[in-house]
Formats: structure tokens, sequence, C-alpha cells
């Protein structure tokens, strides 16, 4: 019995987990779209133990591309506002690109982009998911103050496992992906 109570009291307090990679430093607020252009590696550095980060996947979530073979993301100022996004492979052969525009595909808020945020509620609908509860997330990407790509991920999640089991939590990760010079061209 001792025991199944510190378990409840575990899972009523939640938990709040946190990565970061090694020198982590904040997002920079001065960025405006200009302040991107430049080559980034397409894998993050985050912290120990962490899954692989790509940054691919982040811009382009729906496009049906081969991730893993995209080495480096070029961006360049296609006009005021816009940028000319390419995909590079290790031989700095274009994968695929987009241009994105101000206002329009994503919008700037203190040197940060938001690339996703939303709430999703889980009625144990899907086969084997236990959870039953709502969960929200979002994505920011921005250059930190080193001029470096930044990426920051968090979720939050309130609800119960297997009907009787409360949880509460809260994620978050920052990924660096390291900007790159003459790697692009």
């Amino acid at each position: 019995m001792h025991k199944f109570i510190v378990i409840l009291m575990l899972a009523l307090s939640g938990c709040v987990m946190s990565s970061a990679p090694e020198n982590n430093v904040g997002f920079s607020d001065k960025t405006k779209v200009e302040g991107f252009v430049g080559c980034y590696a397409n894998i993050g550095e985050s912290g120990p133990e962490e899954p692989q980060k790509l940054l691919s996947k982040a811009i382009w979530p729906k496009a049906i591309i081969e991730h893993k073979k995209i080495k480096f993301i070029d961006v360049k100022l296609a006009s005021k506002g816009r940028v000319l996004v390419t995909a590079k492979s290790k031989e700095n052969e274009a994968i695929f690109d987009s241009t994105f525009t101000e206002g329009q595909d994503f919008e700037m808020k203190n040197g940060q982009i938001t690339l996703s945020s939303e709430l999703t509620g889980s009625f144990a609908g899907e086969s084997g998911n236990p959870f039953i509860g709502v969960a929200g997330g979002s994505v920011t990407i921005g250059l930190d103050e080193n001029g470096h790509g930044k990426m920051s991920e968090s979720a939050t999640f309130l609800g119960t496992a297997f009907i009787f089991i409360p949880l509460a939590g809260h994620s978050s990760s920052s990924i660096r992906f390291n900007k790159l010079s003459n790697r692009c061209d």
C-alpha cells in the first residue's frame, strides 16, 4: 500500500523534463528575416540521450522528401521579407526548396518564428493508446545569441492513463543547428 501512495503522489505532482546542448544560449530577440541568411547543419545538437533532430523536418514537416539525405539547409534572401530555403545533400546538390514570405507563410515576433502551436485531445481512439486528455505543443525557431540556428520544442499534457492514473507534465528541448561558413556555396 505504501508503494502505491508514493507512486500516486509522483503521478499527481507531474513531471518536467528539459534538455539542451552544451553551452546553450538563449534566442536573440533582435533577429530580422535577413539575419537567417546562411548555411546550417541539418542535424541539430541537443542534450545527451536525446534523439537526433533535423531542421528540414521542422521546415517541411509534410513534404515527402528523404530528410536523412539532407546535410545542409541554405537560406538566401529572395527579396525583402522573403527567403529561399534549399535543402542540400553532402555533395551540395539541391534536394528540395521553398520560398517563404513574412506575413504570409510565417510571422516573426521578438526575432523568433513559431512553426506550430496546437492543442490536441486523445480519447484513446487509437489502438493501444492508454492516454485520455489534452496535449499541446509548439516549435519555435530563430537564431541564438551566437548566430547559430536554434529550435525550441515544448509539449504539455494533462489527463489520465488507463483511465485512473492521473498524468500531468511538461517537456522542453533546445536544439542548436550550427551555422557553417562556405559549406553551401
